[in-house]
């Protein structure tokens, strides 16, 4: 039982951090600031994480066109390799894939 709780905390913290990040998405889309790199909200399930990660709104679009992805400050703290795998390594940024019950909850919270 706890670790289906822990998934399911570690998917809606994950899936509170995407919110914020659509946010800021949605902002910059109508600017000349679209492919230009900007800073956004690392999106691991660490409550008190405050790495902030470098990318476009564009890479942003390209994680997103996966409810699963997730971008993550570029060190495998920020990695739970119990819900997630990484599944693209950028400079600026990872990008995870969640698994099982995290997965669900992302697909389920993902807003698109």
């Amino acid at each position: 039982m706890a670790d289906a709780d822990r998934e399911r905390r570690v998917g809606e913290n994950e899936a509170l951090f995407r919110d914020i990040n659509e946010r800021v998405n949605v902002a910059l889309k109508p600017h000349a600031v679209w492919r230009s790199v900007s800073e956004w909200v690392c999106e691991c399930p660490d409550e008190g994480c405050a790495e902030p990660i470098a990318m476009t709104p564009e890479e942003y679009e390209d994680l997103r066109a996966n409810a699963t992805h997730f971008a993550v400050f570029p060190d495998d703290k920020h990695v739970r390799a119990d819900v997630e795998s990484v599944v693209e390594k950028h400079e600026r940024y990872w990008v995870v894939e969640k698994r099982g019950e995290a997965a669900e909850i992302a697909e389920e919270r993902d807003i698109r």
